[in-house]
Formats: structure tokens, C-alpha cells, sequence
């Protein structure tokens, strides 16, 4: 938008906000007080949505804020002056303690507390943050002064104090009270999932409603209590959210080797294989959908031999929706879901740790080299911190990364990180999506300054599928002793930039709403996440193929899992899945995989139906070594006492911070009855 249109938009919303407020003032209405503030309050909340759908920018926030104060000389009668009467010399005050809460939750606290374990999951450290967004702070509060002084009526600075005091109330009842209704990150950006209209109209009648009902309850209590005591409550909130600042600063964290070590001190080839000794290898899929193997062997009927020795588990069913509720049980068992883990009344980090422990120290116990490489969610952090498993005989790293960029350099990708500064946008951008109104969050949800964001996502979904193909690279066949390895992926998670070709894309991949539909789906979302499933278990099979040729792939024993299936507007339309009335996205969301080969088995891929969560994984590697204890709980055996019937999934929040310090927040429980995750009638929601 080029400087004159700006110009003549912010004195169209001058005026318009000028009637507006002039209207409801209006003696010959005789509105009561509280109708005629509602509804300005009302007209300057529908300027700023018009406004930000025009130019979605911080600067419309202060251009609306100003075009409003200005607009209020046309107000006539009582107007604010009893408001101006209440606040007295403390209205400045008021207005600049209120402006500095609001920058300290926007720019800080919010971003951190609510999308991130850590900021080092995004390659930036809270020193930074803090001094970089404190400075940004600090300059919110040198304009909103300036702004505050270059006002030049008294009702123009009353406005000014009111609308940074509404909007302060506001931003703290949505971050905190209401809840958040987005769908999780993907890459750098939130998922393309498109809400229902009846969820939009819910919230903008919350919005029609507790906009102004925050704005009166604000205007009553000056009235009643005086500016002093608004005063000391905002000073209040300052001193609480630097005092939760400064915690979070203290308690950071940073994810081990691959974070915290260079990559020079990297394993080059961090997964080891011997050819005369038992090895065992584990690949983490993350978020891939279990049924998909049906579609997935009948387009690609070559994998029946190349998946030799495999059996497919399609009746496996995760703890719960996410990562968070699924990757615990799927690495420590039973013992681990979400509600027994809560039952332990420990903080959640240690029983994190402890879960990605149980099979590290179990092999390396028995003689094994254990060798972890990107071990997501570890010690309750996105990318996995190393740092936290310190056992003997265990080597937990991160992606070395100098195949990923040779690739890139060759294919045209830049995996260059975002600048410190461009994380702090994010972080930013991210804390306005919590503390917004609802309909100001789907603007910006819809209108947001997303693009160089999107464009580090494609190098998200490059980076996972370089780590797939590199995988051989990684590898050496050559080791004297048993190995234990254990490797994830994200590729079926961040499938946006990947083609039917299995091949990475410089723009995300679309195909029109017709398109998707003949081909079986019901939005693009679930297209993408089926290509990314198909292109994923494609690789695993080549990196299968490699071990073949290396001599080491019958001495190996192999399990492909994944730790929950999709979230989202996906059905599954697999034969099972339609048999049984489960398509609906509700039983996708735990449709784990689960595929298991035995050293020295042969044969083409079977599949079995019996009942196994993938809470087993734990017990099946562990029949390797004679099978594996918890030393956390008594040296209790890890086994399959939890296949219980009926089968408890827990549906928890899908950030890390989120949940409570010692348990998981679980919004619904839920319970398979019956051992068949593909029957509906098995399925019921408990009180």
C-alpha cells in the first residue's frame, strides 16, 4: 500500500469513527451510558478489522489508535469527561504502564510460554530474545508517549488511556482464559487447515460480546475504584510477567550435541551396523498415518519384496493425537502414556527423559553400542536435547548436516537460518496470533506476513527428505559390535513442499478443489500428508535396499513406527477403516503405523490383525536381549500388561508448554473397547 493510499485510509477511518462517535453521543438518542460505550467501542474494533484485512501490519494497530483519539473531538455532550475526571494526573501513567504490559506479553512472554519448550528449538537463546524484543519494547513505549503527547485534546488522551487499557484486559483474557484454536506449527507457519463456519461465527459472537463487555467492566471499575487502584493492578501485571520473564531465562535449555556441540564434533556416520553381530534399528516416522501402507503397496507392488521380511500391524493405535501424548509409550511403554504418567505426580521432563531412556540403557546394559540420532521430544523439547542423556555406552547426536547442504547446493535449496532478528519476528508474529481477538487472529492467521516463514518451511520439508536419502551416507556397515539405532524423520510431517514425485519443491504443492477430490481426498492438507507418507516409507525402502547390499540387513532387526497419525481434515477410506465406520478424521488422528522385522526373516510383507499399540514397540526390541526392566519403576519388566481392554488415548495439548509442570492437561479421554481401533461402536468418550 504506497504512503498516499495509507494516508487517505487513516483519515477515511478518522472519519468514519468521527460519525460513529458523534451518532452514539447524540443527545436526541438518549442511549444509556454503557450502550453508547459499547457501541464506539464496537465501531473502533470494526475499523481496526477493516484495516488489518487492508494492511495486515503493527503500524494499522497504532493508525487505527490514533485515527480513534482524533475522531473523539467530534464527540459532544458528557462524552469522557467523567473518565477524564477519574484518572486525573494518573492518566498518563495508566496509559504507559498499560502500553508496556502489553509490549513485555506480546513481544516476550507470550511467544515463549505458549509455542516453545525452549527458544533454542528455534536456533535462537532467550538472552537474545529478551535484549532484542526488550529494546522493541522499550521503542513501543518511546512512540505510544509521543503519540500520547502530540495529542491535543484532554478527550484524546482519555481515549488514548482507555483503548491501551482495554486493550492490555483483552490481550491477557484471550492469551490466558480462552483457548488458542489453531492447529499446530508446521515448519516455520501454522497448518492450512480452513476453520468451519459455525466455529467463525462462535467467535466473532465472543468477540461482539466480550470486547465491549471488557471495555465497560474496565470504564465501571475506574469509575468505582479510582485510576490508583487500575494503577497498582497493571503494575502488578508488569512485575509478574518480568518475574515469569526472568525464570524462563533462567531454566532455558539448549538440545545437546547437534544444538549445543558443533558439528565438527559430530559422528559423520553416527548409525553403525555390524555384519557378525545381532543389530537392531528403529526409524521414527513422525506422523504417519498407519493405513496409508494398504494405498501406498498397492501403487508401489514392489514393495512387497522390498519390505522382505516385514510384518504390518494396520490394528496399532497411539496413546493419544500428538506427539507429545504418542512418542513417550512408543519409546518407554506402557508405563508412559499420558494418564500414567500423571499418576507418577513428577514433573513431566524427567519422566520425558526417563521414557528415552528405558531402551538405551537396557541395550547398552547388554553390550550394545546405542546410537540415537535426532531424537525429537526428548527432555520435553521439540528438537530433542541431548544434553539430557548422559548414559554410558550411548551416543546421541544430531543430523550431521553436511550431506543435507551438498544436496541443497546441487538441487537449489538454501538451508541458510533465518537471521536471530527474523526468529524474533516469528516469535512475535506468534504472540499477536495468541493474545488476539478471534477475529484479529484469523486475519492474521489468513493475511499475515507468513511468506519468508512459508519459504523456510520448503527447506524444512528439503531438510527431512535430504536426511531420508543421505541415510546410507550416514551409515557404516563396518562396526565389531551389536548396534542399537534409532533415527526419526519428520518428512510425513512436513509433507507442504514435496511432489507426487517424491521430490522437494521450491513452492508449496497445490492441485484445485476438484482435483482433490477425484483422487479421493477432502482437502489438499490430507493429498499432501498421503504423498508425504508414500514418499517417506519410499525412502525407508531404499535405505532398506542399501542395507541389503551392505551385508548387514538379515542380522538387523527393524521396526518402522510412527507416534500418532493426522490432525486435520483427513479420512481414511482404507478397506478396514470403511468396513468398520472409522474414516472420520476423529480415528485418523491415532492411526499409528507399525511394521516389524525379525533378524533372519523372510519372505514378502505380511500383515497380521492382532491388537499392538504401538506402546509395544518397547517390548518387541527389547525380545532381542532377552527382554528389557524400568530402572525408574523397581526394575518392573517392560511387557505388554497395558494391552488392556479397555485401551485408554488421551487427547492433551500439542505444545510442551502447555501442559502442567508435574501432568498432562487432557481435554478428553478417551477409551477402545473391544481391541479393534477400526470398529466405531468400540470407541466411546468418557466423562
Amino acid at each position: 500500500m504506497m504512503a498516499s493510499e495509507t494516508i487517505l485510509l487513516f483519515l477515511e477511518v478518522a472519519l468514519a469513527l468521527a460519525l460513529i462517535l458523534r451518532a452514539v453521543n447524540s443527545t436526541r438518542l438518549r442511549l444509556p451510558d454503557a450502550v453508547r460505550l459499547a457501541a464506539g467501542v464496537l465501531g473502533i474494533y470494526g475499523a481496526l478489522l477493516v484495516c488489518l484485512w487492508l494492511r495486515c501490519s503493527p503500524w494499522t494497530l497504532l493508525g487505527v489508535a490514533v485515527a480513534a483519539s482524533v475522531a473523539s473531538v467530534a464527540i459532544r455532550a458528557e462524552g469522557l469527561t467523567r473518565l477524564t475526571e477519574a484518572m486525573g494526573r494518573l492518566r498518563l501513567p495508566l496509559y504507559l504502564l498499560s502500553v508496556a504490559a502489553m509490549a513485555a506479553l506480546l513481544l516476550v512472554l507470550v511467544p515463549i510460554t505458549t509455542f516453545l519448550t525452549s527458544p533454542g528449538e528455534l536456533n535462537i537463546h532467550l538472552s537474545y530474545l529478551i535484549s532484542g524484543n526488550a529494546r522493541a519494547a522499550v521503542l513501543v513505549v518511546y512512540v505510544a508517549a509521543i503519540v500520547y503527547m502530540l495529542a491535543f485534546t484532554s478527550r484524546m488522551r482519555t481515549l488514548l488511556t482507555l483503548l491501551a487499557a482495554t486493550a492490555l484486559a483483552l490481550a491477557l483474557v484471550y492469551s490466558f482464559a480462552l483457548p488458542f484454536g489453531y492447529p499446530p506449527m508446521s515448519g516455520l507457519a501454522f497448518e492450512r487447515l480452513s476453520l468451519p463456519e459455525s466455529v467463525m461465527a462462535w467467535r466473532a459472537l465472543v468477540d461482539v460480546v466480550l470486547v465491549p463487555l471488557v471495555a465497560l467492566a474496565l470504564c465501571a471499575a475506574l469509575l468505582r475504584f479510582g485510576a490508583r487502584s487500575l494503577i497498582v493492578a497493571i503494575a502488578l501485571v508488569n512485575v509478574s510477567l518480568v518475574a515469569t520473564i526472568v525464570l524462563r531465562a533462567s531454566q532455558e535449555q539448549v538440545g545437546g550435541a547437534g544444538g549445543s556441540l558443533a558439528e565438527a564434533q559430530l559422528p559423520q556416520q553416527p548409525l553403525r551396523f555390524s555384519r557378525t553381530q545381532p543389530n537392531v534399528l528403529m526409524i521414527f516416522l513422525d506422523r504417519f498415518m498407519g493405513s496409508y501402507v494398504e494405498s501406498i503397496v498397492k501403487s508401489h507392488p514392489d514393495l512387497l519384496e522390498r519390505l522382505s521380511g516385514f510384518t504390518w500391524y494396520p490394528r496399532t493405535v497411539a496413546a493419544g493425537q500428538n506427539s507429545i501424548a504418542g512418542v513417550h509409550p512408543m519409546l518407554g511403554g506402557y508405563d508412559y502414556t499420558p494418564v500414567e504418567m500423571n499418576a507418577r505426580g513428577r514433573p513431566l521432563r524427567e519422566l520425558s527423559v526417563e521414557a528415552f531412556s528405558i531402551l538405551p540403557r537396557n541395550f547398552a546394559s547388554h553390550g550394545y553400542r546405542v546410537n540415537l540420532v535426532n531424537p525429537r521430544g526428548l527432555g520435553f523439547t521439540m528438537a530433542g536435547d541431548c544434553g539430557v542423556l548422559n548414559i554410558e555406552g550411548v551416543i546421541c547426536t544430531h543430523f550431521p548436516m553436511g550431506p543435507v547442504r551438498e544436496r541443497a547446493e546441487q538441487m537449489g535449496f538454501s538451508l541458510d537460518d533465518i537471521a536471530r532478528a527474523g526468529y524474533a519476528d516469528l516469535l512475535s508474529l506468534l504472540g499477536s496470533m495468541r493474545s488476539a481477538p478471534y477475529l484479529v487472529k484469523q486475519i492474521v492467521y489468513l493475511k499475515g506476513p507468513w511468506r519468508p516463514f512459508l519459504d523456510k518451511s520448503a527447506g524444512t520439508t528439503f531438510r527431512e527428505w535430504a536426511q531420508l536419502q543421505a541415510l546410507p551416507a550416514l551409515s557404516t556397515p563396518e562396526a565389531a559390535e551389536s548396534n542399537f539405532n534409532f533415527v526419526s524423520s519428520l518428512l510425513p510431517h512436513e509433507p507442504s513442499f514435496l511432489g507426487e514425485d517424491c521430490q522437494p519443491l521450491h513452492e508449496r504443492f497445490e492441485v484445485s478443489n476438484d482435483e482433490v477430490a477425484r483422487r479421493g481426498h477432502i482437502s489438499l492438507f490430507s493429498l499432501q500428508h498421503s504423498i508425504g507418507a508414500r514418499c517417506a516409507l519410499l525412502s525407508v525402502a531404499d535405505y532398506l535396499d542399501f542395507l541389503k547390499r551392505a551385508g548387514v540387513y538379515d542380522n538387523t532387526k527393524i521396526v518402522i513406527v510412527s507416534d500418532h497419525g493426522i490432525v486435520g481434515a483427513v479420512e481414511d477410506h482404507s478397506t478396514r477403516a470403511v468396513a468398520g465406520g472409522t474414516t472420520a478424521s476423529k480415528y485418523v488422528a491415532t492411526r499409528s503405523v507399525l511394521l516389524v522385522k525379525e533378524r533372519n526373516a523372510r519372505g514378502p510383507l505380511r500383515t497380521l490383525e492382532d491388537f499392538l499399540p504401538n506402546a509395544e514397540v518397547p517390548r518387541i526390541l527389547c525380545e532381542e536381549i532377552g527382554g528389557c526392566v524400568n530402572p525408574y519403576l523397581n526394575d518392573k519388566r517392560i511387557a505388554a500388561d497395558g494391552r488392556d481392554d479397555p485401551f485408554h488415548v488421551s487427547i492433551v495439548p500439542w505444545q510442551f508448554s502447555a501442559q502442567n509442570p508435574e501432568s498432562f492437561r487432557i481435554h478428553e479421554q478417551r477409551a477402545l473397547r473391544g481391541k479393534d481401533p477400526y470398529a466405531a461402536e468400540g470407541w466411546v468418550t468418557l466423562e
